[in-house]
């Protein structure tokens, strides 16, 4: 894709790949906001999510790919709690 450079003012290639990985990496980010906010609990009875641990599990695998770590553990953390309250019901 071709965008207008102003300091140049002529058209330069964009890299798409990287661009779209940026629009993902900040989806995955606000996601686990979302998830820290609400819990996996409230992913599901709050944002209607239909299976939030299978989705806390692909945030984590995403996570991974960028060796983020201490994000998979906050998540890995939000998963344990719930399964937890899920067994006490």
């Amino acid at each position: 894709m071709n965008i207008f450079d102003r300091n140049k003012g002529d058209y330069k290639m964009v890299d798409l790949t990287e661009f779209f990985e940026d629009v993902r990496k900040d989806a995955m980010d606000s996601g686990l906001k979302l998830m820290k906010t609400y819990g996996i609990k409230g992913m599901k009875e709050e944002l209607g999510s239909s299976n939030p641990v299978r989705l806390a599990n692909k945030m984590i695998n995403f996570f991974i790919q960028y060796e983020e770590y201490e994000k998979c553990g906050e998540i890995k953390e939000l998963i344990d709690e719930y399964k937890k309250e899920c067994q006490t019901k």
